[in-house]
């Protein structure tokens, strides 16, 4: 990865593997990583949503940083950063793999091998596959967007995002 990229956001669906390869990316670039779920949600206060105002801000803060990399499922609000990003990755996962992974995710919560943010219970599940489902479903609009606003963009597929 070239020197000049210090601004990249990972966009994908729910179990596609974002925060996994902003982590990596993270380490090897040196750049702080922000989940942008943590935007939203106050994990500190029981995974309570913050409202509207605090959101806005928390990510202005983020993105009028010289570098950052940034993970979301591609949320309308957060579409600023698209536009200010260096690079933005799509990570274009199958439905199967999607789905495998929330189950897979949501098991090892459950026997406690891996941390969560919320208590994993059926619920939470079903919620999980709920918000991949819809991902999936909009995945095209929101590839568009990004083909159409960001200054360089590559939509990774499953081999391509292991190699990495």
């Amino acid at each position: 990865m070239k020197d000049n990229i210090r601004k990249i956001y990972i966009i994908g669906p729910v179990g596609s593997g974002k925060t996994t390869l902003a982590n990596k990316l993270s380490k090897k670039l040196n750049i702080k990583m922000y989940e942008l779920d943590k935007v939203v949600w106050d994990d500190d206060n029981g995974n309570i949503k913050r409202d509207l105002d605090d959101i806005n801000k928390r990510f202005k803060i983020i993105i009028d940083k010289s570098s950052w990399i940034i993970e979301d499922v591609g949320r309308k609000k957060f579409r600023e950063g698209i536009k200010k990003a260096d690079i933005v990755y799509y990570l274009n996962l199958n439905k199967t793999d999607i789905y495998k992974r929330c189950i897979t995710r949501w098991i090892k919560q459950k026997i406690g091998i891996e941390k969560f943010n919320y208590n994993p219970t059926l619920k939470g599940l079903i919620q999980m596959l709920s918000w991949a489902k819809n991902d999936i479903r909009n995945k095209e609009e929101k590839i568009e967007y990004i083909k159409k606003n960001s200054k360089k963009y590559k939509i990774l597929t499953k081999k391509e995002i292991k190699k990495i």
